[in-house]
C-alpha cells in the first residue's frame, strides 16, 4: 500500500511539473484581482528575446534620414514599409494582404471648397451662419441659377401623406423645413401619433425623395440652424483627409446637391409670397390641406470643390493560431509607422513618435513566430499590423476597420503601441512606467490581463493618468486603437508621454532610452500572450 501511494504522489508531482504556468495566487491577493481560472503557456523564453539591441537597430532604422520622416503618401513612408515587410518575411510570416502580399493599400481623400456661395435677389449670404452645406453630399458645380423655386412643406411623401401631391418639381429648385409636421396637439401627421417618423431623422432621405420627383436642387430650413453648424463643424468643414474605397465616387451618388439654410435666407426665396407660405403652414397644421407654392426668384448658387487622392499601405503580418477552435479569433497589435515627413529641408525623424512603438510590435512579432516554431501556440491568430495615416487622422486603422481583412466580429482585442521611447516630465527619474490607456473603457478583464502581465513579468509603474475619460488631452481619442474600439473591440494603448521633442525634428534617434522601450513592448507582448492563449475571448463587460 506504501507503495502505491509514493508511485501516486511521484505520479502527480511529475504531472504537475509539466503544466503549462499560471499566476501566482499571490499576484491575485497583491492586485486585489479574480483568480486566474486559467493556465497559459511559459511566453517568458519568447517575451526575452524583445532586447534593447533589436530595438535600436529597429529604431534607427526607421529614424534614419533616408526616411525623410515617413509621410504617408510620399518615397520614405513606402520606403519604411518596405523595411517592416522584409521584417514579416525574414520571419517567414505569410502574405496574407493585398493580391497576397504585406501591404493593404489605403486609399485617402480630401474635400475642400475653392468657391462657395449663395446669392439671393443680389443679397449674399454668409456660408456658416446664414446656411451650410455638406462637402460629402454635394458635386462640385459651377455657379447655378436658381429662377423658380417650390416650397413642398416639408417633402415628405409617405403613404396616405403628401407634401408635393401632383404638383411638377422636374428641373426646379424646391426648398422646405427640415423634420415633419405637427398638429396643434404635438401629433405627427405622417404618423397619426405623437411619435415622430423616420423623416424626422434623416434629412437624406427628403433628398433622395426630391432626386427622384426631377428637383434640380434642394433647400433645407433649418429652424436650428446656428446650434447645428457648431455641433457639426468638423462634417461642414471636410477639409481633412477620409479614407475612400478604390475609385470610390461621391457620396452624393448622383442625388441633387443640398443646403442647409436659415429662416432668413428662406424669406429671402420667399419675397412676396412670404405670407402665403405661412398660410400653407397653418393649414397643414390644422389638417386642412396643403397645397405646394411655386415662386419666382433670383438667385445662384457656388459650389466649387477640390478634391485630392492619397496613397499609402498598412503593413500587416500574420503569426496563425494554432488551435483549430481558435485559430479564426484575432489579436490585432497595431503602431502607426509614418511621421510628420520633411518640410525646409528639415526632416522629421519621429524616432519615440512612432518608431519605438513600431519596433516594438515588430518585436512583438518576431517572438509570437518564435514561439510557433518551437510549438508553443499562440492558440488565437496574432495580427501585428503597422499603418499609415495615423498623422493625418488615425486614418490607416480607420481604413482597416472599414475594409477589413479579418473579420470584425471575431477580433477580440486589439493592443495599440505609440510612443513608448522616451520620459516624460513627470516620471523624470524613473524610467521603468508606462502610461496604460483604455484598458477598463470597455473590458475588465482586459484589465486584469495587462495587471496579472506586468506583475508577473515586466513589474513596470502602470500609470493611469490619462485613462481618465476627464483628462482635457483626451488621448483615448488621439491613437489607432480608438477606431477598434469604436467598433466595440476591447483596446489597450501603451503610451510614454509627450515630451519636448514631441514633433518636432528634434524627435531623433540618440534620445532614445532603448532599454526602457524593450521593456515597455515586453509588457505589451505577455498581455498579447494572454489574450491569445486563453480559453475564452476577452469580455465585453463594461457599459458606454
Amino acid at each position: 500500500m506504501k507503495h502505491w501511494i509514493i508511485l501516486f504522489f511521484l505520479f502527480a508531482a511529475t504531472a504537475l511539473g509539466a503544466q503549462p504556468k499560471t499566476y501566482d495566487d499571490s499576484i491575485t491577493a497583491r492586485l486585489s484581482l479574480r483568480p486566474r481560472q486559467y493556465q497559459l503557456p511559459d511566453g517568458k523564453p519568447f517575451g526575452e528575446t524583445i532586447t534593447a539591441a533589436n530595438m535600436k537597430y529597429l529604431i534607427d532604422t526607421l529614424a534614419s534620414d533616408a526616411m525623410a520622416g515617413r509621410e504617408t503618401g510620399e518615397p520614405g513612408q513606402r520606403m519604411a514599409a518596405d523595411f517592416i515587410a522584409e521584417q514579416f518575411r525574414a520571419l517567414g510570416l505569410p502574405q496574407v494582404a493585398d493580391r497576397k502580399t504585406y501591404f493593404q493599400n489605403i486609399f485617402l481623400k480630401r474635400e475642400s471648397w475653392t468657391d462657395i456661395g449663395l446669392k439671393v435677389d443680389g443679397k449674399e449670404f454668409k456660408n456658416r451662419t446664414d446656411f451650410y452645406v455638406y462637402p460629402v453630399f454635394n458635386d462640385s458645380r459651377a455657379a447655378t441659377p436658381v429662377k423658380e423655386i417650390v416650397f413642398v412643406g416639408y417633402g415628405i411623401e409617405d403613404g396616405k401623406y403628401s407634401d408635393y401631391g401632383k404638383t411638377d418639381v422636374k428641373g426646379k429648385a424646391v426648398i422646405f423645413y427640415d423634420g415633419e409636421p405637427m398638429d396643434k396637439d404635438g401629433r405627427s401627421l405622417v404618423t397619426g401619433r405623437e411619435f415622430r417618423s423616420s423623416w424626422s431623422l434623416d434629412w437624406n432621405r427628403k433628398v433622395q425623395l426630391a432626386t427622384q420627383k426631377g428637383a434640380a436642387m434642394v433647400f433645407i430650413i433649418d429652424p436650428e440652424l446656428t446650434e447645428n453648424v457648431k455641433t457639426n463643424r468638423r462634417k461642414l468643414s471636410s477639409w481633412g483627409w477620409e479614407p475612400a474605397a478604390p475609385n470610390a465616387g461621391s457620396v452624393n451618388s448622383g442625388l441633387a446637391n443640398s443646403i442647409f439654410v436659415s429662416q432668413d435666407v428662406a424669406n429671402a426665396f420667399f419675397g412676396k409670397k412670404s405670407d402665403k407660405v405661412e398660410e400653407a403652414c397653418a393649414a397643414l397644421r390644422n389638417g386642412s390641406g396643403f397645397k405646394p407654392l411655386k415662386i419666382k426668384t433670383t438667385a445662384e448658387v457656388r459650389l466649387a470643390k477640390e478634391i485630392k487622392t492619397l496613397e499609402g499601405s498598412n503593413v500587416v503580418g500574420l503569426i496563425e493560431g494554432a488551435d483549430p477552435d481558435l485559430k479564426n479569433e484575432y489579436v490585432i497589435i497595431t503602431a502607426h509607422y509614418d511621421h510628420l515627413g520633411e518640410a525646409g529641408g528639415v526632416v522629421y525623424n519621429g524616432a519615440d513618435d512612432n518608431a519605438s512603438g513600431t519596433s516594438g510590435v515588430i518585436e512583438i512579432a518576431r517572438a509570437f513566430a518564435k514561439a510557433k516554431a518551437a510549438g508553443v501556440g499562440p492558440k488565437r491568430s496574432v495580427v501585428c499590423m503597422l499603418v499609415s495615416g495615423e498623422e493625418k487622422g488615425l486614418l490607416g486603422s480607420k481604413f482597416y476597420v472599414e475594409f477589413p481583412i479579418f473579420p470584425l466580429e471575431r477580433t477580440v482585442a486589439n493592443v495599440n503601441i505609440d510612443m513608448i521611447g522616451r520620459l516624460d516630465n513627470r516620471h523624470a527619474d524613473n524610467p521603468d512606467y508606462i502610461y496604460v490607456i483604455g484598458s477598463n473603457r470597455m473590458s475588465t478583464e482586459l484589465h486584469e490581463v495587462n495587471e496579472f502581465a506586468n506583475a508577473a513579468h515586466t513589474k513596470l509603474e502602470l500609470d493611469y493618468k490619462y485613462n481618465d475619460p476627464k483628462d482635457p488631452n483626451r488621448y483615448y481619442e488621439r491613437s489607432d486603437h480608438y477606431n477598434f474600439a469604436e467598433r466595440g473591440i476591447p483596446a489597450i494603448f501603451y503610451f510614454n508621454g509627450t515630451h519636448a521633442d514631441y514633433h518636432k525634428e528634434t524627435d531623433t534617434a540618440d534620445k532614445i532610452d532603448v532599454a526602457a522601450a524593450a521593456k515597455r513592448a515586453r509588457l505589451a507582448f505577455y498581455t498579447a500572450w494572454d489574450i491569445a492563449n486563453r480559453p475564452t475571448r476577452i469580455a465585453v463587460d463594461v457599459k458606454k
